[in-house]
């Protein structure tokens, strides 16, 4: 049996990186990957769905060029954008492979368990994860003295659906679709529902989507909610909010074999399209891997308990990613996986989600760090706002993107940044630069000393940030007046 410092069991974001991080601590480590490296975000989800943002984005500039071009005529090959996505996708996972094998790490394929314990370590079991195409890992079993359990999650199913992924699908399939839908109705205006709505009303599909929420990206700023609602109705996609699906069913719409789906209300009125796209949430990927039988604890939906060193109740047992607290981003689960890689090497390191920055790539793009107005957290500080205009940027405005706005928000009695959220281009990019500054508990005088290249974009976070304190460079603000008045 081979016997390592620590085993892995799951290939994705938490688990790859904890892997290389383990490496690099000089610990031993093997990893246990069931299908292929990069997990859901490399593969089924952030990877992929930006190759077919960024189409969708070029499109969007031929159909309406920049003023002085005119463009007569283009097409586009879906299949053949598929086909590169793909080939996006073999290379990345490829280089997370070889990365691994560089790093010494032992990679087996298949699906790990907790097994069971001898003595101070655990015993981690492997099974092939088709067993009719691969035996060669059945019944394998390795030693190490800690296990990172990093299974990720997947589109949730819902009986009710019947969710056949052909007709009636999850976001795991529309990345695999040869041809654009004519229609496509989807269910959940969340994240996933809202950069495929974007993606596909940019090909020319007609979408429908169906929200039971009031309002669409319900989680995020409600000025930066209005904003996309109304980018969306602008661009014919039909929202309906305060709406409940009771059912989905497969259907032949025109009676000759062309076989499509209806989702149904719970008022009876009904939608039929070619796709209906389900995108309302994710399950947890923990049952069946031995962690009830290792006595690590679970709550009711199969969450694991975690400390601030992503160490479960069992000692030596850890836990990253989508399967413990926190949001399902991809870099929040890296994160995670670098917390407990640090942690059995001995580095004594604690997380904090305060400042984890998150993007929705709908087109302007959305970006967000710490806390946005409305959010509970403010309720007890006194703070004010900074705001700055796309339009007003000689960057945004040279690049025919003057469409967006950046908001920060300042704790008004140390004047650090507390938060900043936005639309706009590259907005990912600028709340990546509020990020550093949040993490080094940078105030507005911190950012306004930080001299910035001109022409460029990023000229924005600091006039946002001068603007709580009403003294913007290239903003009026009657707070200036009323200071100097």
């Amino acid at each position: 049996m081979e016997k390592f410092d620590v085993c892995i069991i799951g290939g994705g974001p938490a688990g790859y990186v904890s892997a290389l991080k383990c490496a690099i601590n000089g610990l031993s480590a093997a990893i246990v990957e069931k299908e292929r490296f990069g997990g859901t975000c490399l593969n089924r989800g952030c990877i992929p769905t930006k190759v077919l943002y960024s189409k969708a984005k070029y499109l969007s500039k031929l159909k309406k060029p920049e003023r002085g071009f005119t463009i007569a005529g283009f097409d586009y090959n879906y299949a053949d954008i598929i086909s590169y996505k793909d080939e996006v996708v073999s290379m990345l996972t490829g280089g997370v492979e070889k990365l691994l094998k560089t790093r010494k790490v032992s990679i087996f394929y298949g699906n790990g368990k907790i097994a069971g314990k001898d003595g101070s370590e655990f015993i981690a079991g492997i099974n092939p994860a088709n067993p009719k195409e691969d035996r060669n890992c059945a019944g394998i079993q390795i030693s190490a003295k800690n296990i990172i359990v990093a299974t990720g999650s997947a589109p949730l199913m819902i009986p009710v659906f019947n969710i056949d992924h052909k007709n009636i699908i999850t976001s795991d399939e529309v990345l695999s679709l040869k041809e654009v839908p004519k229609s496509l109705i989807i269910i959940g205006a969340g994240v996933i529902g809202c950069e495929f709505a974007n993606i596909f009303s940019e090909f020319g599909t007609s979408v429908k989507m169906l929200e039971l929420l009031p309002s669409i990206l319900s989680t995020e700023d409600k000025e930066i909610s209005k904003y996309i609602h109304k980018n969306f109705k602008s661009r014919n996609i039909d929202i309906m909010t305060g709406v409940e699906v009771s059912g989905i069913k497969a259907l032949d719409l025109d009676n000759c074999g062309k076989i499509g789906a209806e989702a149904e209300l719970k008022t009876g009125e009904k939608f039929k399209a070619d796709k209906v796209l389900v995108s309302i949430g994710r399950k947890l990927n923990t049952s069946g891997i031995g962690l009830e039988e290792a006595g690590v604890k679970l709550d009711k939906r199969g969450k694991i308990e975690a400390n601030k060193k992503n160490e479960t109740n069992v000692r030596g047992i850890y836990a990253c990613g989508d399967i413990i607290d926190g949001p399902m981003l991809a870099h929040k689960a890296s994160y995670d996986g670098i917390i407990a890689a640090d942690n059995i090497a001995g580095i004594n390191r604690e997380k904090n989600y305060g400042v984890l920055p998150w993007s929705i790539y709908t087109n302007p793009a959305i970006g967000t760090v710490g806390l946005k107005e409305g959010d509970e957290g403010l309720s007890h500080l006194k703070y004010s706002v900074g705001r700055f205009s796309y339009a007003a940027s000689g960057m945004a405005l040279a690049m025919e993107e003057p469409e967006g706005f950046l908001k920060v928000i300042v704790d008004e009695e140390s004047k650090k940044i507390i938060g900043a959220t936005g639309i706009g281009a590259d907005i990912p990019e600028l709340i990546a630069e509020a990020s550093s500054y949040m993490h080094f508990g940078g105030t507005v005088s911190d950012v306004e000393s930080t001299i910035h290249s001109h022409p460029t974009l990023s000229e924005i976070v600091p006039e946002a940030a001068l603007d709580s304190i009403g003294e913007a460079i290239h903003k009026f603000n009657p707070r200036t007046a009323k200071k100097h008045g």
